[in-house]
């Protein structure tokens, strides 16, 4: 794995202040990096990272299909699409969307975050 300047050391995304996490309500699972010109395209990349978070292979990363949830091409094409007009799209920011109980976050340098309720953790590891 490796860290950025908005993540700690295991991988906690930072709010922009770089002090705190970005959400106390999460708690950091996984994370995973997409390339642009990785042999591996976005909707590749994600399904790895909720897979690796499940605990599971990636071919079993089936209920509910990822396309139930949301528009992956959408987000590859708006933060890493090629050029339009001869203009690159190097739009900034993120986006977040739910798979189960797992938040996902892709952000538009390539890191993808998946974090699960902090409430989650708890009541799963006390069982």
């Amino acid at each position: 794995m490796t860290s950025s300047n908005d993540h700690t050391d295991d991988g906690t995304r930072l709010a922009p202040d770089g002090n705190e996490p970005d959400d106390p309500d999460m708690t950091f699972v996984t994370q995973a990096h997409y390339e642009r010109e990785s042999h591996r395209d976005l909707t590749t990349e994600v399904i790895f990272a909720i897979a690796d978070a499940v605990g599971v292979a990636p071919v079993d990363i089936k209920d509910p299909p990822l396309y139930e949830c949301v528009d992956i091409a959408a987000i590859e094409d708006g933060f890493f699409g090629p050029k339009v007009a001869g203009h690159t799209r190097d739009s900034e920011g993120s986006v977040s969307f739910r798979y189960n109980q797992y938040r996902v976050e892709v952000a538009s340098d390539g890191w993808i975050t998946v974090s699960e309720p902090a409430e989650y953790e708890e009541v799963s590891g006390s069982e």
